[in-house]
């Protein structure tokens, strides 16, 4: 799924018209490995596909809070139980 997501994510670069903006081959890779490992990438590729007009930026917001897409309050559940 990693391979398909980074190749989806491949027209983004280059993307972006202030230098800070800009979307670099390492902001893929660390989407691309993000997604992969919270989840989201189907998700991602799915947005994307559906709305071609958004921009990189916008399908960060796409990833699952937290560390592998645990949150904060999940863990704290866990230790409760």
């Amino acid at each position: 799924m990693e391979k398909q997501l980074r190749a989806f994510l491949q027209r983004y670069i280059g993307q972006g018209v202030l230098k800070k903006d800009r979307v670099l081959e390492e902001d893929v890779e660390m989407l691309a490995h993000a997604a992969c490992e919270d989840g989201t990438a189907q998700e991602i590729i799915d947005y994307g596909t559906a709305h071609p007009e958004a921009s990189f930026w916008d399908l960060l917001k796409l990833l699952k809070p937290g560390l592998y897409g645990v949150t904060q309050e999940e863990l704290l559940e866990d230790e409760d139980e």
